[in-house]
């Protein structure tokens, strides 16, 4: 069931965007979002039981792991998803970090702010953040209808910086990143 959800999701992602790396990358992200934390049922039987390799698949299913170094930072974060543009602060503090958003909510016709905690990964495709615990500021109160973002940001071989972001409705976007301040 899980394996046909990833399937239709790239399937979807990769014919929704022209760009493979674009669509690659995406892939990976929502994938490793699916993936990053579920166990399963008969966890203790986990070394016993055999995977199911009878129906070959094309996609790899990526695999997040605790991330080799710490990143310290802060660094704002645009992107949008239908027409809405989310602007973020990040800041990272070795393998954990916050982000605040700010975006205009058109049901209640108001803008928004939420605060998120932010955990560091790595996957073959580059640093992958994973947002959790929406609230609102300076609050533990969640919020109701913000989903979790998370984020890939992969430096390619010529030194450019490639950034998107999938929530956790799998609502995906390109991001603009701009450094705030670095810290070494």
């Amino acid at each position: 069931m899980f394996s046909k959800l990833v399937r239709n999701t790239v399937l979807s992602i990769y014919l929704a965007l022209p760009n493979f790396k674009q669509t690659t990358s995406i892939a990976i992200l929502v994938a490793g979002i699916g993936l990053f934390g579920i166990k399963s049922v008969d966890a203790r039987n986990a070394l016993v039981q055999t995977p199911d390799v009878s129906q070959s698949s094309s996609y790899a299913i990526a695999q997040l792991l605790d991330a080799n170094s710490p990143i310290y930072g802060s660094w704002k974060l645009r992107y949008s998803v239908d027409g809405v543009v989310y602007q973020s602060v990040l800041v990272m503090q070795g393998y954990s970090g916050v982000m605040r958003t700010r975006y205009f909510d058109s049901s209640i016709n108001q803008k928004q702010v939420v605060d998120q905690e932010i955990s560091l990964k790595s996957s073959p495709q580059g640093l992958v953040l994973l947002g959790y615990n929406p609230v609102y500021p300076g609050t533990s109160r969640r919020h109701p209808t913000y989903a979790a973002d998370n984020f890939l940001f992969s430096v390619e071989p010529d030194g450019s910086l490639t950034a998107y972001t999938c929530d956790d409705l799998r609502q995906c976007s390109a991001v603009d990143v701009e450094s705030l301040l670095s810290q070494s």
